[in-house]
């Protein structure tokens, strides 16, 4: 093999499996057992071309999640993100979902151990592919299982009517997507504060919407189960005077906008 060869073939392995990289970024006497000197190679640069290429393997997730990947880019922790991510799957010895949900879970949990949540626009992209994520989820691109629940008894207790999955973020996506989209997007004017959110899809639905919450409505939310009466429900939600009408009143409010099918009026427990 000659030496242009033997050096493409090094940098082809290197790319396509990225834990080679650190191996010879901490041990470069194995390179030169390849026949290259350690100084002649970019191993950075190599690592960022290898981001690169598994990054555009996740392209396909652009048209569910336009913010996180707009944020990424503003941002410019795009390569930085799919380096690391890379050098991951290549030390874990995974590959890569044929289908764009698992490809979207496999990233989200990536994210959900490098992140920094002490940094503010690491913040802002957990809360961005976590509230996209969720709304592709009750989509008709992502298959979102059916429930291993036992059949309910609907008279008994409320329940929730279609599928809702909830969510807790520290920022507004509705504020994000003003910033990202602006001539000058400025990610410190995005405010950290608690932020819940209902994704739901009515049972003869195509897409999910999304249902603004306070934390009452978030935390009552959470516990309809099918199973729990109203009085149940206040008293977990901590009772006291008033809780009962509270969560009476929350959960006609839920009726009225379809997320919540009420029991009959003979509810006893």
């Amino acid at each position: 093999m000659s030496d242009l060869a033997r050096v493409h073939a090094v940098l082809a392995s290197g790319v396509e499996h990225p834990r080679l990289l650190e191996q010879w970024r901490q041990q470069p006497e194995t390179l030169r057992e390849l026949g290259i000197e350690p100084e002649t190679l970019d191993l950075a640069a190599l690592g960022k071309f290898a981001g690169l290429s598994v990054k555009v393997r996740h392209n396909p997730l652009r048209p569910m999640m336009p913010l996180t990947f707009r944020l990424m880019s503003v941002a410019a922790i795009e390569i930085d993100i799919f380096a690391a991510y890379a050098a991951f799957r290549s030390r874990q010895g995974l590959g890569y979902a044929g289908a764009m949900p698992a490809r979207a879970r496999d990233l989200i949990e990536f994210l959900g151990g490098w992140l920094d949540l002490g940094d503010h626009t690491h913040v802002l992209l957990w809360d961005a592919i976590r509230y996209e994520d969720a709304v592709a989820r009750l989509g008709v691109w992502y298959e979102s299982g059916a429930s291993d629940l036992e059949p309910i008894d609907v008279a008994a207790a409320p329940r929730v009517r279609g599928d809702i999955l909830l969510q807790e973020l520290q920022s507004d996506p509705r504020a994000l997507a003003e910033a990202l989209f602006a001539s000058v997007p400025d990610l410190g004017q995005v405010p950290l504060q608690p932020q819940y959110r209902c994704f739901w899809r009515a049972p003869d639905g195509d897409d999910a919407a999304v249902v603004v919450l306070d934390a009452f409505g978030y935390y009552l939310l959470s516990l309809l189960d099918g199973r729990r009466s109203t009085a149940v429900l206040a008293r977990r939600l901590g009772g006291g005077q008033g809780m009962t009408a509270a969560v009476r009143e929350a959960l006609q409010t839920f009726a009225t906008l379809g997320i919540v099918e009420l029991p009959g009026p003979t509810e006893t427990r």
